[in-house]
């Protein structure tokens, strides 16, 4: 595509303050591969957007003879989007030797254009019950008064009014306003070690932003916190497997175990687990126990792309595909959590093999997640083990062979509640 002559980058210097440049042309990246981003690449930067600069990464341009530059004292810029849009580019930067780990955001290439700021990124859900609007401050605090107040022996509560007031988690804090989607982690043990997870740095290199929850929640108070929510008639969905624990399901009895009363209690709600898809068979009895929907995350369904970014122990990919075949068998709802990486998910091969495992899954949605990572570090890690990142297509045009390819998936960000009641034909 052609690049925007009026395109201009935006660069910061050390304290943080932003500038844009004259005379040089803006540059971002797709893998390892620097690119001039197109007007199609871009987006007006949403609101809710967070711009930062990047500790230890050069800003790259390129000059007027076409050659890639770091002009002195300049740091890369990268936004942050919110929920709802994809990241479609990375920022282009060099990377310092000795630079430290950066956070776990979804890093997004910005440049300005016509004295406006842009984005490289797509939107692909506006769902109203996630727009902030629908949550202020003290409804929340209020209702997680309620919530202490009713339930006062429930570890989960005060687990959970921490991840809604100071984490502002919005999964969780639907759970206390009784709206939409409640969130019920279980489990403080994972069996993956995912480069990018955000409860868990085994190394201790990058903060993570959700402590992992320190206990094991019994069933009952699965159940309670469950009851709770769904009481209201603005409530659809109950959700195990969250950002704030591991793998739910290590936790098999009690799971199975609060499925079965959640569904004597709620027999139509969607109760939906969130899951590296390691254990397709306590996947089965978690249905048979009533759960009808499961979100499976999954980077690659390359084997050396999805090893090196899991790091799983005890479970392959045959596991991860296993999963979506048990619960649509089942007939339940089977959702690909799919973590995106310019340059590498928009890559020929992988767009076949993730076409190839939706079909044989019987995916109903995709949803579409920038990975939060230090995106230099993931570059080093996947490229050690023999990953070419240089031939992506671009994510907004995987997105449209997607969606002409599986016209039957439906594509976005967040679970929808099951229309289709377990056990009917997919």
């Amino acid at each position: 595509m052609a690049t925007i002559s009026c395109m201009r980058p935006c660069v910061a210097r050390a304290d943080g303050s932003l500038e844009v440049l004259d005379g040089v042309q803006p540059l971002a990246r797709s893998g390892t591969r620097l690119l001039s981003p197109s007007l199609d690449d871009l987006s007006p930067i949403p609101g809710e957007t967070t711009l930062m600069h990047l500790p230890g990464r050069a800003a790259q341009v390129m000059d007027a003879a076409g050659r890639v530059v770091a002009p002195a004292g300049f740091l890369t810029v990268a936004a942050v989007l919110p929920v709802g849009y994809l990241r479609t580019l990375l920022p282009a930067g060099e990377p310092a030797p000795e630079r430290r780990r950066l956070p776990l955001f979804g890093y997004t290439a910005v440049v300005e254009h016509r004295g406006e700021l842009m984005t490289a990124a797509s939107r692909t859900d506006a769902f109203s019950w996630w727009e902030s609007e629908s949550r202020k401050t003290g409804d929340v605090a209020a209702a997680v008064e309620q919530a202490l107040a009713a339930m006062p022996r429930n570890r989960l509560v005060g687990h959970l009014a921490v991840c809604a007031l100071e984490h502002r988690c919005y999964t969780a804090q639907n759970t206390f306003l009784r709206r939409y989607e409640a969130a019920l982690p279980a489990s403080p043990a994972c069996n993956a070690d995912c480069l990018g997870c955000i409860s868990l740095q085994s190394d201790g290199e990058a903060p993570s932003p959700q402590p992992r929850i320190r206990f094991a929640p019994t069933t009952a108070e699965l159940v309670e916190v469950a009851s709770y929510h769904l009481q209201s008639d603005e409530t659809a969905i109950v959700s195990f497997g969250q950002g704030c624990e591991g793998e739910p399901l290590t936790r098999a009895p009690a799971l199975i175990a609060a499925t079965r009363e959640i569904r004597r209690r709620h027999p139509r709600a969607t109760i939906h687990v969130n899951t590296n898809g390691s254990k397709p068979a306590v996947l089965e009895r978690l249905i048979e126990a009533g759960c009808n929907s499961v979100r499976i995350s999954a980077i690659s369904f390359t084997e050396k792309v999805f090893r090196a970014y899991y790091r799983p122990v005890g479970y392959t990919l045959d596991d991860v595909v296993e999963c979506g075949r048990v619960m649509s068998r089942a007939g339940g709802q089977v959702c690909l959590n799919l973590l995106t990486f310019p340059g590498v998910t928009d890559a020929p091969a992988e767009i076949e093999r993730t076409i190839a495992a939706c079909t044989t899954m019987a995916v109903r949605q995709i949803q579409w997640r920038s990975l939060n990572v230090d995106h230099d570090w993931l570059i080093d890690v996947l490229g050690a083990r023999g990953v070419l990142m240089d031939d992506g297509i671009g994510l907004a045009n995987m997105l449209a062979a997607m969606r002409e390819r599986l016209p039957e998936v439906a594509h976005g960000n967040f679970t929808r509640p099951v229309v289709q009641p377990l056990g009917a034909a997919v």
